[in-house]
């Protein structure tokens, strides 16, 4: 794996596999190498953003926690004191000070340098909410699952309406995914149910973005907007044709790209931290990738006849031939 990964890295060595040849969504799960647990480079843009937004009145859409889940975030925070100095030293510095019998106590601080952007953070300073500090020291969104239940989490760059998704379970969560109930729900189930704390997993998703923001909202994704009527729905994928047709699928579209960690905790067993993080390449740099490409491809034409294009929004004819016909000449090295 590269050291600075892209929304093409995974596609790159065909190990993003949305559905089956017969169409069916794949869980498409491997066993995670801790080395790349968490992923970090010197981008400022997420760590800036999330600066912000938690000290902002919408900080409770992103970052919550429900009651009694103190000890799981510690857990957390305790891993990731132990693995970023060690992965990413140029960048993190832990000057840790035990008490009572914890290894990190309140007056350890920690040190973040990422090219312009430097914070220094006290332990003690997020005793009431330990996940808040495990955030802002990673590009990644962050949520702990309990017992198969959202239980806390900061969220801003994976998926929308964290708030309203907060306290439910996985399957209440992917209710509107179509084809999640028939073709991931049990397998799913089956993972948390065995997943082991020393053998965590790692997966990708792909999706098409009609915006480069880095934060998750409808401007990725206008088709998934609820509120929109069919015909509304029809006349947003009318106007993104006439923008491609203005000015180029290359400069018109994104490639966004999920790279997901489930990790047991082993002093919280019912607890699993699920780690997300989002990658959006425009699609001009596919150009230099062919064998990503060609990976995305293959998922394209997989997914054709399926309902769960119509999630990634690729459901239009017009508009998929144009991203396949792009997409198809890309693979040429």
């Amino acid at each position: 794996m590269r050291r600075e990964p892209s929304a093409f890295t995974w596609l790159r060595r065909n190990l993003t596999e949305t559905v089956t040849p017969r169409g069916r969504l794949r869980p498409n799960l491997y066993r995670l190498d801790v080395k790349d647990w968490i992923l970090f480079e010197p981008s400022t843009a997420h760590l800036q953003k999330k600066h912000e937004i938690f000290q902002s009145p919408s900080r409770d859409k992103h970052l919550i926690q429900s009651k009694g889940c103190l000890g799981p975030q510690h857990e957390v925070l305790e891993l990731l004191l132990d693995y970023l100095p060690q992965r990413y030293p140029e960048n993190f510095q832990v000057a840790a000070v035990p008490s009572l019998g914890s290894k990190y106590g309140p007056d350890t601080t920690i040190t973040l340098h990422a090219a312009d952007w430097q914070m220094e953070y006290r332990v003690g300073d997020f005793a009431h909410f330990p996940l808040e500090l495990a955030s802002r020291l990673v590009l990644e969104d962050l949520v702990i699952v309990e017992d198969g239940t959202v239980v806390a989490g900061s969220v801003l760059f994976s998926f929308t309406r964290f708030h309203e998704r907060f306290g439910m379970n996985m399957e209440q969560i992917h209710s509107k995914v179509p084809q999640y109930q028939n073709d991931l729900e049990k397998p799913v189930a089956k993972v948390f149910a065995t997943l082991r704390d020393d053998r965590p997993m790692w997966r990708s998703n792909w999706n098409v973005s009609w915006s480069d923001d880095i934060m998750a909202g409808y401007s990725r994704y206008p088709h998934r907007n609820q509120g929109i009527s069919t015909a509304e729905r029809n006349l947003l994928f009318e106007e993104l044709k006439y923008k491609i047709g203005q000015k180029g699928l290359a400069e018109s579209a994104w490639l966004k790209v999920e790279y997901q960690t489930l990790r047991r905790l082993c002093h919280h067993p019912s607890s699993v931290l699920f780690t997300i993080r989002t990658f959006i390449n425009s699609f001009q740099e596919l150009e230099s990738e062919p064998l990503a490409a060609k990976a995305l491809l293959q998922n394209m034409d997989r997914l054709q006849h399926t309902e769960f294009k119509k999630y990634i929004g690729i459901d239009d004819v017009d508009l998929f031939q144009t991203l396949r016909s792009f997409v198809q000449d890309a693979c040429v090295e």
